[in-house]
Formats: C-alpha cells, structure tokens, sequence
C-alpha cells in the first residue's frame, strides 16, 4: 500500500482524485491510503511531525504561488517523495523540473493523463532485477542490494549489501556486458561497482556508502567521475 498525499484547495477536487487513485491503483493489484490537505503549510506541518509519503499531488496556486514554494521547501529539506504538480496553468512546467517534479497535470484532470503519472511513479518504485547465469544454475538479485563484484583467480565475487556473496568461475570482462552499464562502472581491473553505492571518490580509491574502500586505478578514475556525475543527475532529474 502506498502513501499519498492531495495539496489543493478545492476539496471536491480532491474527493475525485482520491477516488480516481484507489480506482487506478487497484486495477494494478494494489492499493493507497490518501490523507488531504487543503493548505501547503497544513502539509508542511504534518510532514515536520514525522508524516511520510511515496507520492505527493500539490496545487500551486493558493491565491499565490504557495504550492511551489511547498515543493521547493520539501527538496531543499531532502524530502525524497514523488512530487506531481495539479495545476490550471502551464506557466511552470519548465520550473517543476528543478524540483523533480514526476509529472505536471493540468485541470480539469485527464486520466489517461493520471494513469500515465501513476505508471510512471509504480514504474519508479519496482526495483530493478539482476539476471546473472552461473554455473550453479540462475541468480536474480536486486540490483540495489549489489555493492561490487570482484575477480580473482578467474573467479568472480558478487558482493552484497546485507554482507553475504556469491562466486563464480567467469571474467569481470563478460560481466560488464550483461550488468547495466548505467548502474555499474569498472574502477580496477578487479572491481565492477555499483554507482548507487559510491559515496565519494579520491584519487587512488572510493568509499563505499557501507564504509569499505576500494581502489581506483588513474586509468579509470576519469571515467568513474563521468558516470558517477551522469548517475546523479539522472537520479535527481528522472522522470
């Protein structure tokens, strides 16, 4: 079950769209549980006492440009919910992305235009699979939960974020054609690693957001930067 919270100020509007939601979200096999707010500081408020949500639907116009200066607020407090502007004006469509809006929907509500935000928002929340063939047979693994791989002696170590690993006979080279290159970056010649998990990047080595070091040979260093770089800013501006 999903977290979601309405912003707006006409609460007829709201009503719809919570029954639009639970409607939507059921013909998928799941379900939300919605908490309205008729005021951006009401939201705030609740939000300050702990409140968390997955999704967010947030007018922005509250006789002044409230509703933004709400998203603004929430990012800059590293608020991580998917955010989703409701609005009559196409005015800041173009602004929504420095806040990482997921969609910008405009009144009356179009729900195809709805049920495009809601695929795009479960989309975001189905964690990425793994799909690796070993010679024990087939392992599927959240791709959040691999921290790197590592190869010695021609055997390949898979390691994971809850400390447990796997190993296999293969080659790191044939590796990095089945992992994601959008996900994993080669830092040595003995380390394929999850961009998710680098946490900060010197010259010889990289931290890890578990607190383990790795090195960094100078023939991969430029690179590492570059992807780790283009991994954020995809991470902090998709959709």
């Amino acid at each position: 079950m999903y977290e979601i919270a309405i912003c707006d100020d006409d609460r007829t509007f709201m009503s719809e769209l919570e029954a639009l939601l639970h409607e939507l979200l059921s013909e998928r096999g799941t379900d939300c549980h919605v908490t309205q707010f008729s005021d951006p500081s009401a939201l705030l408020a609740a939000i300050e006492q702990g409140m968390c949500c997955d999704l967010l639907f947030q007018d922005i116009f509250f006789g002044q440009e409230k509703g933004f200066r709400c998203a603004q607020i929430l990012r800059d407090r590293n608020y991580d919910a998917d955010l989703v502007f409701v609005t009559t004006s196409k005015d800041y469509a173009v602004d929504s992305y420095s806040v990482r809006a997921l969609h910008y929907l405009l009144k009356p509500l179009s729900r195809t235009e709805l049920t495009r935000a809601l695929d795009c928002f479960l989309q975001q929340r189905t964690p990425r699979i793994l799909h690796l063939t070993t010679p024990q047979g087939s392992l599927r693994v959240p791709m959040a939960n691999v921290l790197y791989f590592e190869i010695y002696n021609h055997t390949i170590v898979i390691h994971l974020s809850n400390g447990d690993n796997r190993s296999w006979r293969g080659s790191l080279q044939e590796l990095e054609t089945i992992v994601p290159s959008d996900q994993f970056v080669r830092t040595h010649r003995s380390f394929l690693v999850n961009l998710e998990h680098i946490s900060e990047i010197s010259h010889n080595q990289i931290l890890l957001t578990t607190g383990d070091t790795l090195p960094v040979s100078r023939s991969a260093l430029a690179n590492v930067r570059m992807s780790l770089l283009s991994f954020d800013r995809r991470r902090h501006l998709s959709p």
